[in-house]
C-alpha cells in the first residue's frame, strides 16, 4: 500500500464523522482540492483534531435554498458554445458517468442499495464499497495498479456473502442499465460534435467490461464514437493519467480535447498529457447544498439526483416551475400513493377530491390508479358553514362574526357575507362590530340560528341533489384535501348523516393539519384519534418536527396550497336555483399552471425510475414534506418565487388582494 493511501486511511477512513465532513468538503470544493491538495489535507488534520482528539460535538452540515433560479447555473456555456469549443480539436474525448450518463441518485454508491435489495443482502452499500476498496488494495500490492474489474470485486463479495460472482455481476450490470439515463445537455452537445465530423472517443475509469459500455451508450443514443478507452482494459486510467498517453499514441499528433467532471482525473491529468480540456461541473456536487438533508437515504438520494439533473442540464425554468418540481412533485406523488393505500384499507366506494386543493392531486391519482372511482367535488368552508349552521352553530358564529372583531367590519358587510340582511335582525347597517357589541351580535345569531338555517333551505336542496348524484351507490367515501382542520370532511359527514339521512361513512385525508401555533390547534384531535381524519405529512402525533415548524402566520399554509390549487375561480357556494356559484376572479392562474407543470415533470421523471424499482413509490409523509420544509426555511427564496403572487384575505370574508411578497418582507423569520 502506498504512503498516500496509508495516510488517507489514517486521517480520513478510520473515523466516520471525519470522513463525512472531509468528503463533503472535497465534493463542494473540488477546484481547491485539485489545484491545492494541501488545503484538503490540512482540513483533514483539523477534522482529526476537532473530533477524535477534542471530541467536539458534530453539528449537522448546513443546507440552504438558492435565491435565484437554479436552472442552467452550473455550467457557463450553452450546448452550442460547448460543442463549438470541442470542435476546435480533431479528437473529442468524453467522460461517461456524471458527464454523458447520469444515475438517478445524488451519490453513485447509492445504486448499491438497489442491488443489495435484489440480492437480499442488508447493508450491501457498505459491503460493496468495502470490497471494491479491498480489491484495489490487493491489485496495487500485486500488480502496482489500482485498476480492477467487476469480477475482482464480486469475488470478494462472494467470500463475504455467499452470492455467486456471476449473479452479482449480472445484477449490477442490469441495474445500471435500467436506471442510467442520458444527460440531455451532453446528448445535445454529443450530437452536434458528431454531426461536425469530429472523431469521438469515450474515456472512462471503470471496472465494467467494454460490452457493458457499448450497450449503455447505445441505449442512451450515444452512437458513432470511434473507440472506448477503458481503464480496467488497459491497466491504467485517468486517475494516474497514463491512459491519455495511450490515446496520444493511438491518434498520433492530432489535436485532442477531453471533457469531464473530475478536476484531477479529467482536467489536471489530461492537461499534463497535452490534451485541451473543458471542465463540466458534477451537478450533484454543485447542487448538494441546495437539497434537503433530512430525508431518508434512498428516497432522498433519488429525489436529489432527479432535481439536480432537471435543473442543471440545460433547462431554463421559471421560478414557479422550479418550485413545483422541487417542492410539489414528490409531495403530490407520495400523497396519491397514500390515498390509494387508504382507499384499499378503508374499502372506499369512491374518493372525493375537494375543490380547489384536490385539482392536481385528482389528475395524477386518476392517471396512476384508473381502477378507483373518483369525483372532483365543489365544496368550500364557507358553503359548509352555512349548510351546517344549525348543526355547528358555534362554528358558524365564530367564522362569520367572532373572527371579524376589530377589523372595521360593518353589520351590513357581515350579514351580506352570511347572505342575510342585518336589518331583518334589528341591526344598523353602518354599525361597526367591536368588542363592546360583540356579545349582543353573537347572541342575536345564536338565538336565530334555526331561522338562519331555514333561510338556506334552497341552497340546502341544491346541495342535497348535487351530493345525491355524486354518492349514488356509495356507503363508504374518502375525501381528499390539502388541510388543515379537516372541517370540510367533518361537515360533509354531518351533512350526509345528520341532515340528509344518507347513512354514508366519510373519512377525511389531509396532507397536513393545523399546527400548535393556531388558536384552534386541537380543533380536530378526536377525529384524528378515532380515524375519521388521517394526515399524510404531519399532525400532533405524526412527524412532530414538521408539526412544530409549520407556521401559518408566516403564510406557510398559502405556499403549501399553491402546490395543490387549481387555475380556476374559488367555489362560492350552492345557489338558490340549483346552480353552483363561483368567484369572478382566479388569482395566480398562470403561476399555478407553472407550478403544476413542474410537478408533473418531476412525477414523470420519478415514475421512470419506479419502472425499474417499483418500491420507490412508497414515499413517506416525512420525505414528501421535506423539500417544502427546506423551501420555507429561507425567506429570500420565497420572496423571489412569489414576487408577483397575490391571494385573497378571506379569513374575515373580504376579498382584499394582498401581494404575498409584501407579506413575506414584513414577516419575522426565525
Amino acid at each position: 500500500m502506498g504512503v498516500k493511501l496509508r495516510l488517507y486511511n489514517f486521517l480520513i477512513n478510520r473515523n466516520r464523522i471525519v470522513k463525512h465532513h472531509y468528503e463533503h468538503f472535497v465534493l463542494t470544493h473540488d477546484n481547491i482540492h485539485a489545484t491545492a491538495p494541501f488545503v484538503s489535507w490540512g482540513y483533514a488534520v483539523w477534522l482529526n483534531i476537532k473530533y477524535p482528539l477534542l471530541h467536539l460535538p458534530d453539528k449537522e452540515l448546513k443546507y440552504r435554498q438558492k435565491a435565484a433560479n437554479e436552472s442552467c447555473s452550473a455550467f457557463a456555456l450553452t450546448a452550442d458554445e460547448t460543442a463549438k469549443a470541442l470542435c476546435k480539436a480533431d479528437i473529442v474525448s468524453f467522460d461517461v458517468f456524471d458527464t454523458l450518463i447520469l444515475r438517478p441518485f445524488s451519490a453513485p454508491a447509492d445504486l448499491f442499495y438497489i442491488i443489495g435489495e435484489k440480492l437480499g443482502i442488508p447493508d450491501f452499500r457498505t459491503l460493496r464499497k468495502k470490497c471494491e476498496s479491498d480489491a484495489r488494495k490487493q491489485k496495487t500490492a500485486t500488480d502496482d495498479t489500482a485498476e480492477i474489474t467487476i469480477k475482482d470485486i464480486y469475488e470478494l463479495v462472494s467470500k463475504e456473502t455467499g452470492v455467486a460472482p456471476q449473479l452479482g455481476i449480472r445484477t449490477e450490470c442490469e441495474t445500471e442499465l435500467s436506471l442510467c439515463r442520458a444527460n440531455p445537455f451532453m446528448l445535445e452537445v454529443y450530437k452536434k460534435v458528431l454531426s461536425a465530423g469530429k472523431t469521438i472517443i469515450i474515456t472512462t475509469d471503470m471496472y465494467m467490461p467494454e460490452e457493458f459500455f457499448e450497450e449503455l451508450l447505445h441505449k442512451n443514443r450515444f452512437d458513432g464514437y470511434d473507440r472506448i478507452f477503458l481503464s480496467c482494459a488497459h491497466g491504467c486510467g485517468k486517475s494516474d493519467g497514463k491512459i491519455y498517453d495511450i490515446i496520444k499514441k493511438q491518434y498520433g499528433n492530432k489535436r485532442c480535447i477531453h471533457i469531464g467532471d473530475n478536476r484531477h482525473s479529467d482536467i489536471k491529468n489530461a492537461a499534463k498529457a497535452g490534451f485541451e480540456t473543458i471542465y463540466y461541473p458534477n451537478i450533484n456536487n454543485y447542487a448538494k447544498d441546495y437539497r434537503p438533508h433530512n430525508m431518508s437515504y434512498l428516497i432522498g438520494s433519488v429525489y436529489s439526483g432527479l432535481v439536480n439533473a432537471r435543473l442543471y442540464c440545460g433547462t431554463n425554468c421559471s421560478e414557479a416551475y422550479e418550485y413545483g418540481y422541487k417542492c410539489g412533485g414528490l409531495l403530490i406523488l407520495g400523497y396519491c400513493h397514500f390515498i390509494y393505500k387508504m382507499t384499499k384499507e378503508k374499502k372506499a366506494d369512491k374518493v372525493f377530491f375537494f375543490a380547489r386543493d384536490g385539482y392536481i392531486v385528482k389528475q395524477i391519482f386518476d392517471r396512476l390508479y384508473p381502477d378507483i372511482k373518483t369525483e372532483y367535488i365543489y365544496w368550500s368552508r364557507t358553503a359548509a358553514t352555512k349548510l351546517c349552521a344549525d348543526i355547528f352553530p358555534f362554528d358558524y358564529v365564530r367564522r362569520f362574526v367572532s373572527q371579524k372583531i376589530g377589523r372595521n367590519y360593518t353589520m351590513k358587510e357581515i350579514f351580506t357575507a352570511m347572505e342575510l340582511s342585518c336589518t331583518d335582525y334589528s341591526l344598523m347597517p353602518d354599525e361597526i362590530l367591536t368588542n363592546a357589541n360583540r356579545k349582543r351580535v353573537e347572541e342575536i345569531v345564536y338565538n336565530n340560528i334555526k331561522r338562519i338555517a331555514d333561510s338556506y333551505s334552497a341552497m340546502t336542496d341544491c346541495a342535497k341533489a348535487y351530493f345525491a348524484e355524486k354518492t349514488s351507490g356509495c356507503k363508504n367515501i374518502l375525501t381528499v384535501d390539502c388541510g388543515w382542520a379537516g372541517s370540510g370532511s367533518i361537515m360533509l359527514d354531518a351533512l350526509f348523516n345528520r341532515k340528509f339521512g344518507m347513512a354514508i361513512t366519510v373519512t377525511g385525508l389531509l396532507a397536513g393539519t393545523n399546527t400548535r401555533f393556531q388558536l384552534d390547534s386541537d380543533f380536530s384531535e378526536t377525529y384524528f384519534a378515532d380515524g375519521k381524519l388521517i394526515s399524510y405529512c404531519f399532525s400532533s402525533s405524526l412527524n412532530r418536527r414538521y408539526y412544530e415548524n409549520h407556521h401559518p402566520d408566516m403564510k406557510h399554509n398559502i405556499y403549501f396550497e399553491l402546490l395543490f390549487g387549481a387555475p380556476e375561480p374559488s367555489f362560492a357556494g350552492f345557489g338558490t336555483e340549483g346552480t353552483l356559484n363561483f368567484d369572478s376572479e382566479c388569482e395566480n392562474a398562470e403561476t399555478v399552471k407553472e407550478i403544476h407543470c413542474g410537478e408533473c415533470d418531476f412525477i414523470n421523471d420519478y415514475l421512470e425510475v419506479c419502472k425499474a424499482v417499483p418500491y420507490l413509490g412508497n414515499i413517506s409523509g416525512s420525505d414528501a414534506y421535506a423539500p417544502f420544509s427546506s423551501a420555507i426555511s429561507d425567506s429570500r427564496y420565497l420572496t423571489e418565487v412569489f414576487a408577483d403572487t397575490v391571494f385573497d384575505d378571506t379569513a374575515s370574508g373580504r376579498k382584499d388582494k394582498i401581494y404575498l411578497s409584501s407579506v413575506l418582507r414584513c414577516d419575522a423569520y426565525p
